[in-house]
């Protein structure tokens, strides 16, 4: 959330810049050396697998069909 807020007040405050500023301010963040996305990104099946409950594998196949059975009945 904080990135999203810190992005519309960096778009605000560029907006308020004369042409050559803005033309200086994208030549600074071209300049600077990009991050590798590939390493920093994690998967959800690894974030959560600290919830993982073995004793309810065993039911996850059939548990689409035991929901849907709660809901109806």
């Amino acid at each position: 959330m904080n990135d999203i807020v810190e992005r519309t007040q960096v778009m605000e405050l560029v907006q308020t810049l004369p042409a050559e500023q803005v033309r200086y301010v994208l030549r600074v963040i071209q300049s600077l050396p990009r991050k590798e996305t590939s390493s920093s990104r994690c998967n959800l099946r690894g974030r959560f697998a600290s919830y993982a409950n073995p004793e309810l594998r065993a039911r996850e196949k059939e548990a689409w069909a035991l929901a849907v059975e709660e809901k109806q009945a």
